[in-house]
Order: C-alpha cells, then structure tokens, then sequence
C-alpha cells in the first residue's frame, strides 16, 4: 500500500499541472489580436488604384503622344483635299546708271496664287481615308493599353491583399499553436507527454513559422509588383484591403464571344487595318490613272521709271498639267496661258500660250514596287484579322473556363472550411476530455489556417480570372462585382 501511495502521490503535481493548463489555452482563445498582426496603414480602393496608374502608366502616355501624330497626320491629309493657296507680292527697285544713262524703276506684283489636283484616281481621298483609319486605330490602341492597365493594377491590388492576409492568418494561428507546443513541452518536462506528441507539436508551431516566411515572401514580391503596376518607384504608404469580396455570377460563353467580336480593341483594330491597306493599296495603284494638276495667278502687276507714274494692271496666268503612265514610263502634257505687264526694257509682250510635252523613260519602277508592297501589307492584314478572332476566342475561352474553375474552386473551399473549423471544435472538446492530444488541436488549427488561406486565394483568382474575361471581351466593367469597391478603412 504505501508503494501505490507513492506512486499515485507524484502523479497529482502533474495532473494538477495539466488541469491549470488546458484551461488557460481557452482562456487566452479570447484574447483580442496581438499587435504584430495588426496594421495602421490606410486601405485604398480599387478604382483609387486605377486612377493612380492612370497618371504613371507610361505605355498610356505613349499611346497618346501615338494619337496626337495620328491626328496630325489626318489633318494634313484632309488639307490636301483642298486647293494650295498662297498670297504673293513681288517689289522690285532698279537704281540708274548714270555712267550708262539708264533711268531708276520701279515694279510690283500683287495677287492670289493657286494649286489643285483636280483628278489622280482617287489618290487623295484615299490619303484621307487611310489617315483617318490609322487615326481610329491609334485611339484602339490608347483602349486597350488602358484595359492591360486595369487588368494589371487588378491582378496586383488582389494578388497583394491575399498575401498580406495571409501573413494576418499564419501570425494569428502561430500565437495559438505556440501555446499548445509550450503546454506540451512542459507537460512532457512534468513527464506526463510523451516524446513523440511534445515533438509533433513543436512541428505544427514550426510548420506555421515556415509558412509565415513563405507568406511574407509573397507579400513582398507582390508589393513590388503592385508597386510596378501603380507605376511607383517605391511602394506607396496604402494597402490594398484584405477582405476579398465574392458575388457568383453565371456567365455564358457564346455570349462572351459574341462581346468580344464587337468589343474587342484587337479585333477593331486589324479590322481597321485591314480596312486602311485597302486605302493604301488604292492610292499606290493611283499612279496607274491621269493626273492632272491646275495652276493658277491672278492680281495685278506694273512697272515704271522714276520719270513715270506706276499703275498696275490686270496680271493672270493658268497652267494644266497631264500626266499619263505608260508601262514603264510616263508621258507629260502642259499648257499655259499668261497675260501679264511687260517687264521694264522688254518688248510689249503682255499675253502668251505655251505648250510642252515631256516623255521620261522608265521612271515607273518605284511605283511598281509600292503597288507590290500594298498588295503584300493588304495580304498581310487579311491573315492578321483572322488571326487576331481566333487569338481572341482563345483568350476568351481561356479566361472563361478560369472563371469556371475558379468558381469551382470557391466553392469547395469554402466547405473545406466548414469541415476544418468543425474538426477544430471537435478536437478542442475532445482534449477536455482527454480523447485527443495537444498536437492533434494544433494540427487541426493548421488545417483551419490552411483552408482561410486556400478559400482567400480561390476568391482572389477568381477576381482576376473576371478580369481577365473583362480584358478579352473588351468591356473592363462588364463582370465587375458588387462587392469590388469598400470603404477605406483604418486597421485590419
């Protein structure tokens, strides 16, 4: 009898151990969240972001500095839809020669001067067409250089507040398995613990600590890359917020590519060069008709000696000019008809015609060679709209059936969460009544911090994967969820 007394008597110290223990693990369950989990940075909003970017994203400004020569280049070619006009005054003073007897004069030239190309074979209507064509592309252009901005800041904005809660999670879930290693370590320094469970729980706290250093590494790494898409050199003091809205959608895929064939800026924009290498291709295969150019003056002119007295007289002149390819030449025609003041010291002269032809031997092959290169841009746009359907009906497919997986994928964690926070509960009430130990109630923690983790990722790619289907139908808001935008707030 006194052997069991002694042995049962060094069990109550352990026991009695224990019983404070485990009592104080759900005592400090309670606890508000430590301050190393907690934050002061101000959260900033979506559209908050896209506006930043807006004013750094340089491929932006490039884009636009695109559309400014663009529309210069189609005012120019809409100006020469038009006659060339210029104002022209000529004065002239001749000093005598006394030793040569010759008298001082005087004479002058004033009037309107003009150009026009009456007929070239549609050439520059043409010009026209293809700059305003080119000027619709580069505003395409301008389009969807803004919607790879907004999928960008989007990708980072979530990719980033999923990283940064979840370093919140592994930190919080690390103050709670450290109490159940160190309850195990001193239960097993009381003898009461085996080896084996002290060291499985010490494995469950570091397994949190390895998954905090990875956390963190993540949220460094997409920092930088937020940092990048805000176009910043260094990080701004903002976050991102950390609760990751989700709203299910039912999304129709025939309907998507339907969207994307009308929307899409890939898809407008080779439609609308293909649609200015056919302009192109006509105003090279121009050089092949007539081309007849007008030129004209009217005003008045005189001249004088300084004896006389200066009077100006009705001065005109017109030109036609005609120029016709043949086969490899080109044959030129001009006529001119000029009445105009006699030059002082000149016959009387004040009205001629004048007719001229010109025959210029194999001066065509530069415009056989830019007809060759129109119709092998012509092709070559042909295959690049193709292209450009089929590109874009697999980004559409692509971001879609993410879309589906990502769904799929919300949806089983979130009864994966379900189940590990029930197991959780079950393994607590079963550590009160000894029916399970302290690394099985850390294990099941780990569990419950590893499906918030996978649950938040599923809803944070499921995001991006809307808009990535917004970017590939060409409607950045088109599936955009009621819970994108939330209040900016202090804290967590």
């Amino acid at each position: 009898m006194p052997c069991y007394r002694r042995f049962f008597g060094s069990l109550i110290l352990p026991l009695a151990s224990l019983q404070l223990l485990v009592p104080a693990v759900y005592a400090q369950e309670n606890l508000p969240e430590s301050n190393s989990v907690t934050t002061t940075a101000q959260f900033i909003q979506m559209d908050d972001c896209q506006r930043q970017a807006f004013g750094n994203y340089q491929p932006l400004k490039l884009a636009q500095e695109e559309i400014n020569v663009a529309d210069a280049k189609a005012l120019e070619a809409a100006r020469e839809l038009w006659p060339n006009l210029a104002a022209k005054g000529e004065y002239t003073k001749g000093a005598a020669v006394v030793e040569l007897g010759t008298p001082g004069f005087t004479e002058e030239s004033y009037g309107l001067q003009a150009s026009y190309t009456i007929f070239q074979g549609g050439r520059l209507w043409a010009t026209y067409k293809q700059a305003d064509a080119n000027l619709k592309i580069a505003r395409l252009k301008y389009e969807k250089t803004r919607q790879d901005m907004i999928y960008q800041v989007t990708e980072a904005y979530w990719n980033l507040a999923r990283a940064q809660a979840n370093v919140f999670d592994y930190q919080d879930a690390f103050q709670e398995v450290s109490k159940y290693s160190t309850m195990a370590e001193k239960l097993h320094a009381f003898g009461t613990l085996m080896k084996k469970l002290m060291l499985a729980a010490t494995s469950q706290k570091r397994q949190c600590e390895y998954q905090i250093q990875s956390c963190q590494a993540d949220l460094e790494k997409f920092l930088w890359k937020w940092t990048e898409a805000l176009g910043l050199a260094e990080p701004p003091t903002t976050r991102p917020q950390t609760d990751i809205p989700f709203e299910e959608k039912e999304i129709n895929l025939d309907e998507c590519l339907k969207m994307a064939t009308e929307h899409n800026p890939e898809i407008q924009i080779q439609t609308l060069t293909l649609e200015a290498s056919q302009y192109e291709k006509q105003t090279k295969t121009s050089y092949d008709w007539p081309k007849v150019e007008l030129t004209g003056f009217y005003g008045r002119s005189g001249g004088a000696y300084e004896s006389e007295v200066l009077e100006l007289r009705e001065d005109y002149n017109v030109g036609v000019k005609l120029t016709q390819p043949i086969a490899w030449n080109s044959l030129g025609l001009s006529g001119f008809n000029q009445k105009t003041s006699p030059k002082l010291g000149q016959s009387s002269l004040t009205e001629s015609k004048t007719a001229s032809g010109t025959f210029n031997f194999l001066d065509g092959f530069k415009s056989a060679s830019e007809k060759q290169e129109a119709t092998w841009r012509l092709h070559q746009a042909e295959f690049n709209l193709e292209k450009a359907r089929k590109d874009v009906a697999a980004e559409v497919r692509e971001a879609y059936f993410n879309y589906r997986k990502a769904l799929a994928q919300v949806r089983n964690s979130q009864l994966d969460l379900d189940l590990a926070e029930r197991e959780l509960a079950i393994q607590k009430i079963n550590l009160r009544d000894d029916k399970a130990t302290l690394p099985d109630v850390a294990e099941a923690r780990n569990k419950v911090t590893g499906s918030r983790v996978s649950m938040r990722e599923a809803r944070a790619f499921y995001l991006i994967s809307l808009a990535a289907l917004n970017k590939a139908v060409g409607v950045p808001d088109q599936f955009k969820i009621a819970g994108d935008k939330i209040q900016s707030a202090q804290g967590r």
